[in-house]
């Protein structure tokens, strides 16, 4: 059984709950956005609560991939900031963590969040992201592809030395399409996860705002898209590199399309109408 199609969530509409199921975590907060019950891995934020902190110890099984919301957290003696990003693989050490005020973080377990012995599974050359401060690196124009949107920005987070996935963020400006504008719809031989971190997106589907998040698996066409506000997000692909194929027919694109998600039964209840509120988290 795959991990489920979740399209979409909002995340501010999962409430929260004490632990990560199935996880070492006990002591913080978490809400599951997807979850594969076959491997174990899942999308979660993680809410760490001021004074949180670590003093033993500790490896993951797993790999453990993360991004900043809010808050700050230390982890072996290095402080990871609002957007800041990291890629533990599995058996990597951790001395010791500490949040002093508290830390929301996006999560994305490859596997049960358990404790292994230190260097299990450890890919010296798998990955390893110590620390990147995504807000001190540059923006790039998307150019890899001619029939992407005009003004998508990019920033590469991560590309897997084995498996090619990827983790990057997009952000574009407000406008670039208005009603009735025609576009070809994409899709892709990979998973494509995606978290709204700031503004907003229009899809076939309906709005996402920011803390919008879907897991689309392999080969779900969609767009055209746009967007009023301008939009930033961390996207990830799963199984491979992005590859994008392109249909021949085009299809409108508008300001006002039907709320019709796709998610799995635990979701369905937070996720059935649109979302109406205004926070984040």
């Amino acid at each position: 059984m795959a991990r489920a199609h979740v399209e979409f969530i909002q995340a501010q509409a999962v409430p929260w709950t004490q632990g990560y199921p199935g996880g070492q975590r006990d002591d913080v907060e978490s809400k599951v956005l997807s979850h594969d019950p076959d491997s174990g891995a899942a999308t979660v934020i993680l809410r760490y609560p001021a004074g949180w902190r670590r003093d033993r110890p500790e490896v993951f099984g797993c790999d453990e991939e993360f991004f900043v919301l809010d808050g700050a957290l230390t982890i072996n003696g290095q402080r990871y900031r609002p957007h800041s990003y990291g890629y533990f693989p599995a058996g990597y050490p951790r001395q010791g963590a500490i949040s002093e005020a508290g830390a929301v973080l996006l999560t994305f377990f490859e596997g049960p969040a358990e404790t292994a012995k230190p260097g299990q599974g450890f890919r010296i050359d798998g990955g390893l992201v110590p620390l990147i401060d995504t807000l001190a690196m540059p923006w790039a124009p998307v150019t890899h592809d001619p029939k992407v949107p005009v003004g998508l920005m990019t920033k590469t987070l991560r590309i897997d030395p084995d498996t090619k996935e990827r983790t990057w963020m997009n952000a574009r400006l407000p406008g670039g399409v208005r009603d009735g504008f025609l576009g070809a719809q994409e899709y892709h031989p990979v998973v494509e996860e995606v978290f709204l971190l700031a503004g907003d997106l229009f899809l076939e589907r309906g709005v996402l705002q920011a803390g919008g998040y879907f897991w689309r698996p392999p080969p779900i066409k969609h767009g055209p898209f746009g967007t009023r506000a301008g939009l930033m997000m961390i996207a990830r692909t799963k199984g491979g590199p992005l590859v994008n194929h392109w249909t021949e027919e085009k299809y409108p694109f508008t300001f006002t399309p039907p709320h019709k998600v796709d998610l799995p039964p635990e979701l369905q209840a937070y996720g059935a109408k649109p979302y109406a509120g205004m926070t984040v988290y």
